[in-house]
Parts: C-alpha cells; structure tokens; sequence
C-alpha cells in the first residue's frame, strides 16, 4: 500500500509557535503534504505563514473551528492523499514522527488484516518553562488528573476509544461524513464514536509523540478544563457509550460529604490524595512550588470540569476566545 499523507493544520492567532510547527513538518524524514487552515487571524500568524512560500499550502477557514478547517481540508487534499495527519499550531513534532507513525500503522494493518481508521499517539508537553507549566503538567501526569484522554500516559499499541493527534484513513473520515461542526471542541471525540459506529478500528500506540504548549496561566487553565467539561456532557449525550465513570469522582465526592456519618472523611481523604500527587508528579528539578500547585491544578480541574458538565446539561456552546 503506497502511503501519502497530508498534515492538516487549523490555525487562529498562532504567532509564537506556528514557525516551530512547520519547521518540525518540513524536517519530516518521510515526504508530507502541509496543509494549513487559516481562520482570520489578527496577530502576524498570516505573515509567517507566507514567508514559506509554496513549500505549505494555506487555505482561508472563514469558520474560524477546528471541525470546520478539517472538513474543509477534506475538500482541498490531493486525491491521492491516504491519510491525514491531525496537528495543531502550538504544537510540533520529532523529524521521523510521520515516518514512524506509517511503519506503526501498516505493521498493525498487516497483523489484524483490515484497514485501521485512524491511529493516536503520546502528547506530551512542550513547554515546561513557566511555573504553572510545570504545575499544569504534573497535574496531567497524574492519575487523577490524565483521565482516558489524550494526556493519558500509556505504553505500547493498544485499542482506545479516545485516539489522540491522529493519523487518520481518509477512507474513514468521508464514510462518516468528517467531522461534526457543532461540537466546538471535543469534535475529536465525537467523531471518535462515530468512526467506532461505522466498525473502524482505533489504536494509539508509543512509537512517537506530539509535544504541545499547554496554558501557562491559572485563568487558561480553568477555561480550558470547563470547555472539556461541557463538551464532554454534549458528547455523552450523543454518545453515551463515550462516559467514563472516572470523570463523575468529584461528584461522588460531594456526594459522600453530605451523606456520611464522619462527613470529612471524604474531603481528608482527597487532599492527602492531592498532596501525594503533588510529592509523586513534580516534574524534574521544578523546585518546591509543584508541592502544592499541583494540588491546586487537581483543584482547578476537578471543580471546573464537574461545573461545565453541570453547564452542558443547560446552555448551547460558543466558541472559545483563547484557541482554536
């Protein structure tokens, strides 16, 4: 099977790391196709981009989302093209990333004897300067902070349900229609559930990974785990075999406090479980503050996500400010 594959890129407002993101795919080791859905934006995202010149082909996204740029690099690739490699501008990747990632799928497609629709790798965090970075990325590092989704850390090839920065069968994108474009974010997600539907298969596997500037502030920080909270309710409630009972602990925590004899059991419970974390999941040579800002992290994320699940039962989604 002869493999071409075209990196697909939505980008908005992506002025400090979109030079990194190209530069990684133009370095690939394996010929890649760089596709990049620009969504109007107001820094110098634009100018960058142009100072490629033909080497990355630049589509404008009027729609300005993620599933609206990817369904329309649907309709802008090659005809030969196989597979589209999902990446985001703040994003970039080691120079044999592609290459590997190919030889992974076509060694699974050859012992399970059918065609994968699409396969996920590691995501790691590509910027652990800032404090809150390193806080951000313990938090993540930790079992009670990773979840089943793409910041869970894993090992070897494995079936998910939650692939993350994929490689995808284009045959399998177009036999379920591409992505969903009311989901805001978690379109991924849902578009997971309906590959699953269609009797796809999806896989992650370690040979490589895709490094990411993650939020750098508290307040990002909270955004972002309020979105996923939401989005996740609107995604369970389309597809209910997606929840993840994990996701409700902090429900059941509060549960608990108002139902147990010895109610603060529960609360002491859960900060020893969050003082552990922070001993456990302090990155490298981070100094003392990971101690308790990974706790806080855990906090932040906890309460957020609980409270935009709650909020996806009662609102419409809009579109983020801070990201595509």
């Amino acid at each position: 099977m002869e493999v071409r594959v075209c990196a697909v890129i939505p980008v908005l407002n992506e002025e400090q790391f979109i030079a990194r993101c190209i530069e990684s795919l133009l370095a690939q080791s394996m010929p890649v196709d760089i596709l990049v859905l620009e969504g109007g934006s107001t820094d110098s995202t634009r100018e960058i981009l142009a100072n490629y010149g033909d080497s990355i082909k630049v589509v404008d996204n009027p729609a300005k989302r993620v599933s609206n740029a990817r369904n329309l690099a649907l309709e802008h690739i090659d005809d030969d093209v196989t597979h589209c490699l999902e990446i985001i501008g703040h994003s970039w990747i080691d120079p044999d990333h592609v290459e590997r990632r190919v030889k992974d799928m076509l060694e699974l497609e050859s012992e399970l004897g059918v065609k994968v629709g699409a396969i996920g790798c590691l995501t790691k965090s590509g910027d652990s300067s800032s404090m809150v970075s390193q806080w951000i990325e313990g938090a993540l590092a930790s079992p009670i902070g990773a979840g089943g989704g793409q910041f869970k850390k894993f090992s070897g090839r494995q079936p998910t349900k939650v692939p993350a920065f994929c490689l995808h069968n284009v045959e399998a994108l177009k036999s379920v229609g591409g992505w969903d474009e009311r989901f805001i974010t978690s379109q991924d997600s849902d578009l997971s559930m309906r590959l699953l539907g269609k009797g796809w298969q999806l896989w992650r596997s370690d040979v490589s990974c895709v490094y990411m500037h993650k939020r750098s502030s508290l307040g990002k920080w909270w955004k972002m785990c309020h979105r996923y909270g939401f989005w996740r309710t609107k995604v369970v409630l389309r597809h209910p075999r997606r929840i993840d009972l994990r996701e409700f602990l902090p429900i059941l925590g509060l549960i608990l406090i108002f139902t147990l004899p010895n109610w603060w059991w529960a609360p002491a419970a859960y900060g020893l479980t969050l003082l552990l974390m922070g001993l456990l999941y302090r990155p490298s040579g981070s100094g003392p503050t990971p101690l308790l800002g990974i706790p806080l992290c855990l906090i932040i994320l906890h309460t957020a996500f609980t409270i935009g699940l709650f909020d996806g039962l009662t609102r419409s989604g809009r579109a983020p400010t801070d990201r595509t």
